[in-house]
């Protein structure tokens, strides 16, 4: 098979079936992305579990109180699953809101950059408020700070592991999702 011609083929089946692709492409970004947070450490950056972190809003224990929800498990299960959703509702946000807003040619190239905006502009809403939703990451009372700058003097680290989470997300969402223009 001509890889040309399969290229082709698939920006054909995505400008078709765009919701789709969407949802399978949001998936998949969000598996791939969130089991290689969790092995962060093997390249001196801090793990990135967001199945449990969003366990603990899904039990309302955001501040990780010790008589709120704590069986790992169950924040995991509930977590997991609101994560995945949202890593889809981000994907479909994306594909049909954001998408066709970013100015730039419908190429494997612009696809690809169109994706990575969105991955910088997620990773720096995460860095900036979702992280902070959880008060007590960096002790007691004290939330992650903007940019995680109250995680001590290795915050930096935390802040590049979610960058690069939310840009791996990009890469696999882009990998997805290639529309080509469709004629006027």
């Amino acid at each position: 098979m001509n890889l040309g011609r399969a290229v082709d083929d698939w920006g054909d089946y995505v400008t078709r079936h765009k919701l789709k692709v969407a949802i399978v492409g949001g998936l998949v970004a969000t598996h791939v992305t969130t089991n290689l947070g969790m092995w962060y450490h093997g390249i001196g950056l801090p793990d990135l579990n967001f199945n449990i972190l969003n366990g603990y809003l899904v039990f309302g224990n955001a501040g990780m109180d010790p008589a709120g929800m704590s069986d790992p498990v169950w924040l995991t299960l509930f977590g997991g699953v609101v994560h995945y959703a949202m890593g889809v509702s981000f994907a479909l946000i994306y594909a049909f809101g954001i998408y066709p807003l970013i100015p730039i040619a419908n190429t494997i190239r612009g696809n690809f950059i169109k994706a990575f905006i969105w991955g910088l502009i997620l990773a720096t809403l995460s860095a900036v408020w979702w992280i902070n939703l959880f008060p007590n990451l960096a002790g007691p009372g004290t939330s992650a700070g903007i940019f995680m700058t109250n995680l001590g003097a290795d915050w930096w680290k935390w802040l590049v592991a979610v960058y690069l989470w939310h840009l791996v997300y990009a890469f696999n969402l882009g990998s997805f999702f290639q529309p080509k223009d469709v004629p006027a």
